[in-house]
């Protein structure tokens, strides 16, 4: 590589670097405008362990809290001193303590217990959030029982309002097409949907209004799905005095609860439908997905009315700071790691830190703008692991490089013989890491899922920059130095003109 060709690209390489790493960590105000441009790091999803998250405690009907039993209590006996007809309000005798909870007499029997059906029916609501949550894919979430007949559910933060989530989450009942507008007592079903005829349901990207919710329909769905839209086009058609174009509506509901709906001026016969509504991220249709996909499946299909009005901020697990002295840690180490490098190798060195910097770019911008991604503790273990596999195989071939260097090679000879030397181990090393990410992937889900995700990301980009990015950016430095053994940090008896 020439002199100038090598200037250029330094010149052109350190002003890419330096601006990226600029908007990776700064915020500040846009001049001239009231908008905040917000680094890439601070829009990175955090697990519940370093950015909190919201949580809920889901109540059935038929179970209360002690704070309502408490209100209720207070309401009755205020209604009885006053002479008012108690007729209007609940008895809090008609209420049994159970653990921290209160059951009504509603869904229990003479012994206090709870009745078959109840306990069937709040198995299949607790099975059927489960599963709802699974399918949205949080890097660490709970769902777990409490006082045996509640659900405390845990989530970290999300670009979607967490109460329409929780509340969506709780809708009970099938899935039903219908032309019967929201509000009305009965709906007429048109279809309701099942495995017979939706195959799933996902959230997927629309030019013209944000994200839109892709129903797959079965061949017999699709068929069934053509004759109703067409039905309902039919319909308008025939009571239009106009003259216009005949359109439809048509809602999507769980049970009672309408999801969403849309406009039909035609048969629709395909077997994805996408539907819009006012989605504004893609997390929000994904929750409308997530419900659709449960009711598919009849075991999570349930009538039982779940409440989940309280919704709680929640601190980070590991404390409110955790993510700041991580991040501080972290720096520290490559802030060392970077001195070390230089002082070690030197022009090597050099190479090795802009190297580690574009690894560690890329990765910011994979980690900030992939939709989905949050890092938790494991997620960070997971990038350092990689970030150190990095390190340690470039400073694997320096050595290999300098020993070779040391038998008397010159030192392109050395240099080619070194990275050589180096090449089966880093290769096989990144083929094996990256294998087992993926099958960790492949069989496990939450937390390990999402690390494991992490780690493979991690493994292609060290894979990249160790293999071909740190070795070009040393034959780009290489280029410059009259002495080029020294500028390697070499030293032999007799130096040679190389």
């Amino acid at each position: 590589m020439g002199k100038k060709k090598s200037v250029a690209l330094i010149v052109v390489i350190t002003i890419v670097l330096v601006a990226l790493i600029f908007i990776s960590v700064a915020t500040f105000a846009i001049p001239s405008t009231v908008k905040i441009f917000n680094s890439l790091l601070s829009t990175v999803d955090l697990g519940t362990d370093l950015g909190g998250g919201y949580y809920t405690v889901y109540y059935p009907d038929g179970v209360i809290s002690q704070d309502e039993y408490e209100m209720i209590r207070v309401q009755y006996e205020e209604a009885k001193n006053e002479g008012e007809d108690l007729n209007a309000y609940d008895n809090p005798e008609d209420y049994t303590k159970y653990k921290g909870v209160y059951l009504s007499d509603e869904i229990t029997d003479e012994d206090g217990k709870v009745t078959e059906s109840f306990q069937a029916e709040f198995d299949s609501a607790f099975q059927a959030l489960q599963k709802r949550f699974e399918q949205k894919g949080f890097v660490d979430y709970s769902v777990k029982l409490q006082d045996d007949y509640t659900v405390l559910v845990q989530i970290p933060y999300t670009n979607e309002s967490a109460s329409d989530l929780f509340d969506q989450f709780a809708y009970s009942g099938s899935l039903i097409f219908s032309d019967t507008a929201e509000g009305t007592a009965s709906k007429n079903v048109l279809l309701e949907g099942d495995s017979r005829y939706v195959k799933k349901a996902s959230a997927a990207g629309n030019a013209e209004s944000g994200y839109a919710v892709a129903v797959h329909f079965t061949k017999e769905g699709q068929s069934k799905f053509a004759e109703i839209t067409g039905e309902l086009v039919e319909n308008a058609s025939s009571s239009s005095t106009d003259g216009s174009a005949a359109t439809a509506q048509l809602y999507l509901y769980v049970g009672s609860e309408l999801l969403m709906s849309v406009q039909v001026d035609s048969a629709w016969d395909s077997d994805v439908v996408y539907i819009s509504g006012s989605f504004e991220t893609r997390e929000s249709a994904e929750t409308i997905a997530c419900v659709i996909n449960s009711t598919l499946d009849e075991n999570n299909v349930f009538d039982l009315k779940l409440d989940a009005s309280q919704i709680y901020r929640l601190s980070p697990t590991m404390g409110e700071n955790a993510a700041t002295i991580l991040a501080i840690a972290i720096g520290v180490l490559i802030l060392a790691m970077i001195v070390y490098s230089l002082v070690r190798y030197k022009g090597m060195g050099l190479a090795h830190v802009y190297g580690f910097l574009t690894y560690a770019l890329i990765f910011i911008l994979c980690i900030s703008l992939i939709g989905g991604v949050y890092i938790n503790m494991e997620g960070l273990m997971a990038i350092v692991l990689s970030a150190a596999i990095m390190v340690s195989l470039n400073w694997y071939a320096f050595k290999n490089i300098r020993e070779e260097f040391a038998t008397g090679k010159t030192l392109t000879a050395a240099i080619k013989a070194g990275y050589k030397r180096s090449l089966a181990l880093t290769i096989d090393l990144h083929l094996v890491l990256l294998l087992a990410s993926v099958v960790l992937m492949l069989i496990s889900t939450g937390t390990v899922h999402f690390m494991a995700f992490v780690f493979l990301m991690g493994t292609v980009i060290s894979a990249a920059c160790t293999l071909a990015v740190t070795r070009f950016y040393f034959y780009m430095f290489l280029a410059q130095p009259k002495n080029k053994i020294a500028f390697c940090n070499f030293k032999r008896e007799e130096t040679e003109d190389e």
